[in-house]
């Protein structure tokens, strides 16, 4: 017994060692194909990946993605709304290589049919356009306020029009807001995994690089995510890359 105890120790090891901290994909140029039933995509969330995934799926059969892989970490709300959307309609198995994080885990894992991690791959949050609110409510400030005070009010750079910028600012923040609810609405799901961790009562606990939280797989299924499966050996939550980027949340905490 305790030669195959060494034994598994041994074999176990080297890919533990070999491991080293990888950030998912935020290339402003997204690389997205469909090969057969397979979408692809690697790189940011933002207007170039709406664009090419647009024209990828514009004259595709009905039915014939059932399968998606991406690379992601996140970026730009509004096209990630209409990514999500895309991605809801066509509701493939969602296969996350190296991680999906921010936009990408805020819009397009929720609309999947299915999430499966590879070995050392995470998905995580650190946050959606609601939370700039939430931490406004948290903190007795309006969401003017509150966006005044996190860019200094406007002191850092004195040519820029400090009531314009808020102005256009806050009006954005409003109307994205909306529309994220509206998405969260269509798809059926709470948008609890994106806003749980925001405002300062988990700031203290980040460490390193950790960039913001994740959920074990039967907390994911408590809120309301698709079924999540995960390829590596061990606790999803255990391993390497979610312990290196992310803190490990429950939908306990999420409670303000």
């Amino acid at each position: 017994m305790r030669a195959l105890a060494l034994a598994a120790i041994l074999i176990g090891g080297p890919a533990c060692a070999d491991w080293a901290p990888v950030k998912p994909s935020t290339d402003p140029n997204p690389l997205v194909k469909i090969e057969g039933d397979t979408l692809t995509y690697i790189g940011g969330i933002n207007a170039a990946g709406l664009t090419a995934l647009s024209e990828a799926v514009r004259d595709l059969p009905r039915g014939q993605v059932t399968k998606m892989v991406v690379n992601s970490g996140g970026g730009d709300t509004k096209p990630g709304i209409f990514i999500g959307s895309i991605i809801a309609d066509l509701k493939p198995d969602l296969t996350i290589e190296v991680g999906c994080f921010s936009s990408c885990a805020d819009f397009i894992a929720p609309g999947a049919a299915s999430i499966t991690l590879r070995e050392n791959a995470f998905l995580g949050w650190h946050g959606n356009d609601r939370g700039f609110q939430i931490v406004a409510d948290q903190k007795g400030l309006s969401l003017r306020e509150h966006l005044r005070a996190s860019v200094g009010g406007g002191a850092a750079n004195p040519d820029i029009d400090i009531e314009a910028w808020l102005d256009e600012a806050v009006a954005t923040l409003e109307s994205l807001i909306v529309e994220e609810k509206a998405f969260y609405d269509r798809i059926g799901i709470a948008d609890t995994f994106a806003i749980c961790g925001v405002g300062d009562r988990f700031d203290s606990r980040l460490s390193g690089e950790q960039l913001g939280w994740g959920f074990s797989i039967a907390d994911m299924a408590r809120l309301g995510l698709p079924p999540v499966r995960y390829e590596g050996s061990g606790a999803y939550e255990d391993n390497p890359a979610f312990r290196h980027w992310l803190i490990s949340l429950t939908p306990e905490d999420c409670q303000p």
